[in-house]
């Protein structure tokens, strides 16, 4: 035998190694995007359960958030903090998914129907004006009008009439 063939059967060899080795890591990238999916879910999902059971749990909390959704001026100084910690709460994980669909973790088709909950859910009356006072979600409040397609309601998120 030659050095040629030796060096052509090397060549070969290493060849085939690599190519073992990108469909080793092709599918170990395809197991570890598996399970990022999966923490983000469980993290999203943990986070409305752990607000939805402190609510739950506690029914003038409950009665809170619900007065506060449908008629806000019901509410005392002090109810009208806790449901505004409330709204926060709910905006954060929306917030968390929005950021996780811009970054194209989370499917548009995903997104959309937790943006239409969440468009649903901040239009009622009483959570109007938490919208219209925090500015640090006004990014969040301009892709849920996009959901909404401006149906929902007369007004968009950031207290300016729709025209």
């Amino acid at each position: 035998m030659n050095w040629d063939a030796i060096g052509a059967v090397g060549e070969l060899l290493g060849a085939g190694a690599v190519l073992f080795t990108l469909i080793y890591l092709a599918v170990q990238i395809k197991q570890n995007t598996s399970a990022v999916a999966t923490a983000t879910y469980e993290s999203t999902m943990t986070g409305f359960n752990d607000i939805n059971v402190v609510v739950a749990g506690n029914p003038a909390l409950a009665s809170i958030l619900d007065r506060g959704c449908q008629s806000p001026d019901s509410l005392t100084a002090g109810e009208m903090v806790q449901f505004n910690f409330l709204l926060r709460c709910y905006s954060n994980q929306w917030w968390k998914l929005f950021k996780l669909y811009e970054r194209g973790s989370l499917p548009e088709a995903e997104w959309a129907i937790f943006a239409k909950e969440a468009a649903q859910f901040l239009d009622q009356p009483g959570c109007r004006p938490f919208c219209e006072q925090n500015a640090l979600f006004a990014d969040l409040y301009t892709e849920l009008d996009k959901h909404r397609g401006g149906v929902i309601s007369e007004f968009g998120f950031g207290g300016k009439a729709q025209e």
